[in-house]
């Protein structure tokens, strides 16, 4: 909310000075694209804990609960593994940049470390939010498993278009 309202003002007020003729801030752009890049890495890890992300079901919605709970585990322990990785190279680079004293001379000079820090903090929080869904998926799948439901795919032989699913979430 911060970051979007400052965009938002920041925005509206250089074009306002533009408009009666005054001289724009040249710091805008640079700013509003440190916040956009802050606002994304921020958010990603609270719309996965809202599961709130982009899913693509062609195949998944003909699978069985089991099989379901399986790919899901799959899809988390590959998020979490991806997002480690890029955590712990972000922060090198991060790092790499404080230690150089690596400085981004656009309108206003800013040290390069603090626009880009943000990588690494959104994937660590990326990473406990995979683990966290590998986590509970392993204890679903249990829990299934105790439950004694089994097979791989579904009997449900009604046929889905996924054209009109596109946007609905299971």
């Amino acid at each position: 909310m911060l970051f979007r309202s400052f965009i938002t003002f920041s925005i509206g007020y250089a074009i306002f000075v533009r408009q009666v003729k005054l001289p724009s801030p040249i710091w805008v752009v640079q700013f509003n694209e440190y916040a956009l890049l802050w606002m994304t890495f921020l958010a990603t890890a609270w719309i996965l804990f809202k599961d709130k992300h982009v899913s693509i079901q062609i195949l998944s919605h003909r699978l069985s609960e089991r099989s379901q709970k399986i790919l899901e585990l799959i899809q988390s322990a590959m998020g979490l593994g991806l997002c480690g990785v890029l955590c712990y190279f972000g922060s090198y680079t991060t790092l790499e940049q404080y230690s150089r004293k690596v400085i981004n001379v656009q309108a206003v000079d800013v040290p390069q470390a603090l626009v880009i820090m943000i990588i690494p903090i959104g994937f660590f929080l990326l990473s406990l939010q995979f683990l966290r869904k590998l986590i509970t998926g392993l204890t679903g799948l249990r829990s299934l498993q105790a439950s004694g439901l089994k097979g791989e795919l579904s009997t449900d032989t009604t046929r889905v278009d996924p054209a009109k699913n596109l946007g609905e979430r299971r």
